[in-house]
């Protein structure tokens, strides 16, 4: 790449995260063969302490789903609290359309580079990352490196 394009790219990795998407399905919740296969807890290990951790670094926390039933959302026990929760079924647009993470941008008034998306869908994390937002690829398979990452790309200088 020309230097120019590498110092824009660094410059733009400067810019702290100021929103973290989450999807909500085989990221905040184990997926449905998880919850088969197993006895496990309704909300993924590890999440409550990661959006704890997100809020103390001034994060906005958001929760992007293509479809689910709020009311069910808020009866999980130990879910935590989400400053924003975007369902695409409420308007039609869901993932991976890229609007769905232009509408999160717009409510939580912030800019692409400052906006993280996590998904276990690399189809979904292309779609934000045309936009601009930055990317973690959720491994349901390795959730402690998952939620490392997540971390590691909110670090503040």
């Amino acid at each position: 790449a020309a230097p120019e394009v590498a110092v824009w790219k660094e410059r733009l990795d400067e810019v702290p995260v100021e929103v973290v998407v989450f999807d909500f399905d085989d990221v905040c919740t184990p997926s449905h063969r998880e919850f088969v296969s197993s006895t496990v807890d309704a909300i993924r290990p590890g999440l409550v302490d990661v959006v704890g951790e997100l809020r103390e670094r001034g994060c906005t926390v958001v929760l992007l789903s293509n479809e689910f039933d709020r009311a069910w959302l808020s009866s999980i026990d130990g879910m935590p609290t989400f400053d924003h929760v975007f369902v695409g079924s409420d308007n039609g647009i869901s993932k991976p359309d890229r609007r769905a993470f232009q509408r999160v941008l717009l409510v939580a008034g912030c800019a692409p580079n400052a906006c993280l998306v996590v998904d276990d869908d690399e189809i979904n994390l292309s779609s934000a990352r045309s936009i601009g937002c930055r990317v973690v690829l959720f491994d349901p398979a390795d959730v402690e490196a998952s939620w490392h990452s997540v971390l590691t790309a909110c670090a503040r200088a």
